[in-house]
């Protein structure tokens, strides 16, 4: 399994108007568990302001 970590830009908290921008992804069984706490971490990293337009996801890819 592939996971990709997706940054969504936005350009404010309506998330509206988004840009997204690949982060990292991962090639293994536990991928979607490794996206997950990586985007957990980066979410808290941001600040409070950014958290309400930027947002992160996790999106799979299943038979690559």
């Amino acid at each position: 399994m592939t996971v990709f970590l997706l940054l969504y830009l936005c350009t404010d908290a309506t998330r509206t108007d988004c840009q997204v921008i690949p982060v990292e992804h991962w090639v293994r069984a536990d991928a979607y568990k490794q996206c997950l706490a990586a985007a957990k971490k980066l979410t808290v990293d941001l600040t409070a302001k950014n958290r309400k337009s930027n947002y992160f996801v996790c999106e799979t890819q299943v038979g690559q």
